[in-house]
């Protein structure tokens, strides 16, 4: 039985060559609006997903959140189309999880290449961990954002403990970095305000009572997940 593949453009004439190119060795299924595709997210019973960024009402980047925070959708591996090639934009859709990255105009032999290359990968990348920051350095936001980002962390930052508690209950982070900046607050008293919560939601808590070097970050980060693991 041939796998499946959706693609979701709403650009009827890219649909209509990508299932040119795709249908003598796929069966292909095809969906104009982003909207649409939430809606019967779950209907489509694809092996593949082809996803095109920008689109009217509800775009790619928003589709793709809804998909991933489906438990039982969120192993379908997605790769994403765009017009244009945009480096940090694969840097950042491969961090969250996107099994790829295709500019529209890519030829069908290197197409096939690339949909061949995912299945035989298994699919879509083990997500990113996602990592939660609370200060309100901007320098030192942008930082660790910056170091975290580069080590293939995903990274949310937020400017209060409002922000956070909201975060943390719609996402559920890895782990949360209260900042030594925490609006006049001391990051244990922080965590002292909001450490239920974070326990409930099992989010390992990083509390930085003390300066260090941003060289450290990415140490002190996997010290508290190998701990939380129990190595």
């Amino acid at each position: 039985m041939k796998k499946r593949i959706l693609i979701v453009d709403d650009d009827i004439m890219t649909l209509k060559i990508l299932k040119k190119y795709l249908e003598d060795t796929y069966d292909v299924v095809t969906e104009n609006a982003g909207y649409r595709f939430i809606e019967k997210m779950g209907t489509y019973d694809a092996d593949l997903i082809l996803l095109d960024i920008e689109m009217p009402v509800v775009n790619g980047l928003e589709a793709f959140e809804k998909l991933i925070n489906d438990p039982e959708l969120s192993d379908i591996p997605v790769v994403f189309l765009s017009g244009v090639a945009n480096p940090n934009l694969v840097r950042e859709l491969m961090a969250k999880g996107a099994a790829g990255y295709l500019v529209k105009t890519i030829p069908k032999g290197e197409l096939l290449s690339r949909i061949e290359k995912v299945f035989a990968e298994g699919g879509r990348v083990k997500k990113a961990t996602e990592v939660l920051i609370l200060d309100n350095d901007i320098n030192q936001l942008k930082e660790m954002r910056d170091n975290l980002t580069a080590n293939n962390f995903r990274v949310k930052v937020v400017r209060s403990s409002v922000e956070a508690v909201e975060h943390i209950k719609a996402h559920h982070p890895k782990l949360f970095i209260i900042g030594r900046d925490s609006a006049g607050v001391e990051p244990r008293e922080v965590f002292e305000t909001i450490g239920e919560l974070v326990r409930a939601e099992h989010v390992i808590p990083l509390v930085m009572e003390e300066n260090f070097f941003s060289t450290e970050l990415i140490d002190r980060v996997n010290e508290a997940l190998r701990v939380n693991r129990g190595e």
